[in-house]
């Protein structure tokens, strides 16, 4: 294999790379948690909504007042969460950068 040829294909590992992670983002981050861009904070009905990075879907948690004050609009966060019947609890919010 000469030298072009080696570039071309480390160039399309790292680009194939690069596209392929973020969909794996919340498989990677193990049970009960995802990661994902907060679209909505309603703190009188205690929820707040994500887009999910794997499913690109919105996702509802419920939460204390300590938590919903901590999340910020168009921000990224990683929620982990408990399910209560089907709802999700979130337990801990952490900024994902």
């Amino acid at each position: 294999m000469n030298a072009i040829h080696r570039l071309f294909v480390s160039v399309l590992v790292v680009v194939s790379s690069a596209v392929v992670v973020p969909s794996w983002a919340c498989d990677a981050m193990g049970p009960n948690r995802h990661v994902g861009v907060v679209t909505k904070i309603e703190p009188n009905a205690g929820t707040f909504t994500i887009i999910d990075a794997q499913t690109e879907r919105n996702m509802t948690f419920t939460a204390c007042k300590k938590i919903l004050d901590v999340l910020a609009l168009n921000r990224e966060f990683i929620v982990t969460f408990r399910m209560e019947g089907s709802t999700m609890k979130a337990e801990l919010v952490v900024p994902a950068s």
